[in-house]
């Protein structure tokens, strides 16, 4: 039933390893190491259908790092991210989502803090270009790393992920081709070589007759994504340490100031990580409330009380 609180839960005893080493990351590690030791979780039972667990109480770090709390934080956006695209459809129905990938070359792992400022400040000069097609837009910065073998420098590449929500008209008079979206990041970025760009129309899953709304809601599971995904961080080793010391203090989500009118922006709280949203139940479902602990020596958690 807990299955999926222990397969993030996993990530975290090899990260706080790693942190330890580093006399400069070890409060950290050690706030890694004591998060979500135990669970209180509600079980809705439902024959013929997997059971739904929510969570209720847990001490939660909400690091940067934390792999379980990356992945409550992710759930977090996304639900942001589809109640705010709702709202917005109601006074902007025709609203179409967009979605863009904006790269730069990889940086050495010294250098990812200095080069995430600088992407930020290259957005900010480009969303107030004249060719910018919409005001409604978020972004999300990711981070995938890699070197080029054992003892090798650690090189890190940042790059954005932009949902943009934008009129029907920009498929007809004001559409902006990937060349024109490359010319328009290398030139903000103040590059000397041509980035590698991607744009494509969010679409469903449906063949035909989906709604505008229905094509953007598509692209929301992408756009909320991990910032790095906890396999990649487990593989850092003893970079571990500087990795945090350029990632802290940084904001890797961003909303336009007019949709932040309609979705809720900020950094994430520990109690908006836990299920507290009351919801009707099914009929015929019934509520089993546990109390779970982490056990270190099989790596699950345990239902250890039910009530």
């Amino acid at each position: 039933v807990l299955e999926s609180f222990s397969r993030h839960r996993r990530f975290n005893s090899s990260i706080v390893r790693d942190l330890m080493r580093d006399t400069d990351t070890r409060d950290v590690g050690r706030k890694i190491a004591n998060c979500a030791l135990r669970l209180r979780a509600q079980v809705v039972l439902q024959e013929k259908t997997k059971p739904e667990v929510n969570l209720q109480a847990a001490h939660l770090c909400n690091t940067r790092l934390c792999p379980f709390c990356e992945w409550r934080r992710t759930r977090v956006w996304r639900k942001r991210l589809y109640a705010g695209l709702e709202a917005l459809w109601e006074d902007h129905p025709k609203r179409i989502g967009v979605f863009l990938t904006l790269t730069v070359k990889n940086c050495p792992l010294d250098r990812l803090g200095e080069t995430i400022d600088d992407m930020n400040r290259s957005w900010q000069r480009m969303s107030k270009r004249s060719f910018f097609p919409t005001e409604f837009w978020f972004r999300r910065t990711e981070v995938t790393i890699g070197s080029s073998g054992p003892g090798q420098v650690v090189t890190a590449h940042p790059h954005f992920h932009v949902l943009l929500l934008v009129r029907p008209s920009y498929f007809a008079k004001n559409y902006v081709k990937q060349s024109e979206w490359q010319k328009q990041w290398m030139d903000s970025a103040r590059l000397d070589y041509a980035p590698v760009v991607d744009v494509r129309r969010a679409t469903s899953n449906s063949k035909s007759g989906s709604s505008t709304s229905e094509n953007a809601r598509s692209a929301v599971v992408e756009a909320a994504k991990y910032t790095t995904k906890a396999t990649a961080l487990m593989e850092l080793g003893d970079a571990t340490g500087e990795f945090h010391r350029q990632m802290r203090m940084r904001r890797l989500y961003a909303v336009s100031r007019p949709l932040s009118e309609y979705l809720k922006a900020g950094d994430v709280t520990a109690e908006e990580m836990l299920d507290v949203d009351k919801k009707p139940l099914p009929l015929g479902a019934e509520v089993v409330d546990v109390i779970a602990d982490w056990f270190e020596d099989t790596n699950e958690y345990v239902i250890t009380h039910l009530s």
